[in-house]
């Protein structure tokens, strides 16, 4: 067995370090139906076999996927990974330490602790505040969506909750308030304005009608940095509000929260210290591997109120100086997740971190640059928190042929391998979206895929017909 383990890591630096130095090929590759179905039926062998055997199988399975970490995926959010994440993350993974206890894991306890206030006054939150790791935005929502209703909401009156949201707000947000209990009617979607944020008017309305119909209004939940459109809710006005009628404001800035690190745009977030709970994943516009989130609270205590927990059998176990995470979140089994992005920030730095989250700005500003060269193009939203929207929009097509162009477009520029750019849709027309967080992106890189995308809608332009 040990001799097993020692060829395994003797070839890991070829098995996983190549991939992120060197495999940038491919963009999108997907199993054949066999090779899916062979997958799907496959299960564990009696006996064991070889190392090599094992490893090619793994890599083949792997293989099949989106590329998010190549410089010209730019759909959804893309995870643009350092190779230092995954090291760090080889590393903690490797001494499997136990990240729920201060006691069994006192270093990484203390370590995740640092880490989170040093977040949290990046943030502007007061030095009560508190947080933890988590897998991601998801967990890190329905975190502090539990902890908000603890805090304001009466068991009595559980039936007449509000929360209240937008068309922009992540879908993982319903997923959240329904697991804390809401049922769809007790979930209201506010208008945006033209800028795609919540319209603060429209909020206060809202709730004003809801308590003059007997509910009870206890969160709003923000949006910094929308998946769409890159938007970023006015904060301090929705906190003004909440505020006011005593209410939870969230913030959702699972990928927006990484501009609080780049000094001349951090402005953009103002109002966020004001959140009384902030969901944010370094795992996206921080460069780090999937499974790295962060939940913070303007007061740390809340959580413990809502998960505070204990048992007999650990009775040795009880908090020391650093109070143990698994009373301040869902999870009692919890991996190190932050020791990834701590070995990232020591190796790197905070200046270089910041660079790299600028470079996404820029990035996007010369994809509408270069796009206004071109006729026949239209930007549908402007280069925004590293997001642009925009379509080909040729004179004498229909909407509906206008639409199949683009969506023609980015499934040619992925099957001819340039680059990943799907679509979304904005104010009902289909749109192509590009998000350029990736700091391997380079000049030539988006000036070519630009030549591209023209290129290509020109072709099918010519052969759609209305």
């Amino acid at each position: 067995m040990d001799g097993i383990v020692r060829e395994a890591l003797q070839g890991l630096s070829g098995i996983v370090g190549d991939k992120f130095l060197s495999d940038q090929a491919t963009l999108v590759k997907r199993p054949t139906k066999e090779q899916l179905v062979k997958l799907l039926k496959s299960s564990p062998p009696d006996q064991g076999r070889s190392l090599e055997d094992v490893v090619k199988e793994f890599e083949d399975i792997l293989s099949y996927r989106f590329n998010v970490n190549h410089p010209r995926f730019y759909a959804f959010v893309p995870s643009a990974a350092s190779p230092l994440s995954w090291l760090g993350d080889v590393i903690s993974t490797a001494f499997n330490n136990y990240a729920g206890s201060s006691e069994s894991g006192s270093g990484i306890c203390a370590v995740e602790e640092s880490i989170i206030r040093w977040v949290a006054e990046k943030f502007g939150l007061p030095p009560s505040a508190g947080g933890q790791f988590v897998s991601g935005a998801s967990l890190a929502c329905l975190t502090a969506l539990t902890v908000a209703r603890d805090q304001l909401v009466e068991d009595h009156m559980r039936t007449k909750a509000t929360a209240y949201v937008t068309e922009e707000t992540h879908f993982c947000i319903a997923k959240a308030l329904r697991i804390t209990g809401l049922l769809k009617h007790q979930i209201r979607s506010v208008p945006c304005n033209a800028g795609f944020q919540m319209d603060p008017e429209s909020l206060r309305r809202a709730i004003t009608q809801d308590i003059e119909n007997g509910s009870k209004p206890y969160v709003v939940i923000t949006t910094c940095g929308s998946t769409s459109t890159g938007s970023i809710d006015p904060l301090d006005a929705i906190a003004d509000i909440a505020a006011e009628h005593g209410m939870w404001m969230h913030v959702d800035a699972a990928y927006g929260g990484s501009v609080a690190f780049c000094e001349s745009r951090r402005n953009l977030l103002q109002g966020i210290g004001r959140a009384d709970s902030i969901a944010w994943d370094p795992h996206k516009w921080f460069f780090q591997t999937y499974g790295c989130s962060v939940v913070l609270f303007k007061d740390k205590s809340h959580p413990r109120e809502s998960f505070a927990t204990t048992a007999h059998f650990l009775r040795d176990v009880e908090d020391g100086y650093v109070e143990n995470p698994f009373n301040f979140g869902i999870e009692l089994t919890r991996p190190a997740r932050h020791m990834r992005l701590w070995f990232s920030l020591q190796i790197l730095g905070t200046d270089m971190i910041d660079r790299m989250t600028l470079r996404g700005f820029e990035l996007s500003d010369l994809v509408q640059t270069e796009l206004s060269k071109l006729s026949e193009w239209e930007i549908v939203t402007p280069s925004n928190m590293a997001v642009i929207n925009f379509r080909f929009n040729p004179p004498g097509k229909s909407a509906e042929a206008i639409d199949e162009i683009n969506s023609l477009v980015s499934q040619r520029m992925a099957a001819q391998n340039i680059a990943v750019v799907l679509t979304t849709r904005i104010r009902g027309v289909v749109c192509l979206r590009m998000c350029t967080i990736n700091p391997q992106t380079t000049d030539d890189d988006i000036r070519d895929i630009i030549d591209a995308l023209d290129r290509n809608a020109r072709l099918v332009s010519k052969g759609i017909i209305d």
